[in-house]
């Protein structure tokens, strides 16, 4: 199989590795997105919990 000029190869494993550390930062990310959005619930006006009630 032959590859073209100016297109990088990566082992497979190298590739595995990576993947698997993005599905990861996703997860974190999601977890972080969603803690955010229920601190902005609670501390909205008139919820009982947050300084603005």
């Amino acid at each position: 199989m032959a590859v073209s000029a100016g297109v990088a190869v990566v082992p497979a494993s190298e590739l595995a590795t990576a993947r698997a550390e993005i599905a990861k930062l996703q997860r974190v990310l999601g977890k972080t997105s969603l803690e955010n959005k229920i601190l902005k619930e609670v501390n909205r006006p008139g919820f009982g919990g947050g300084p603005n009630s």
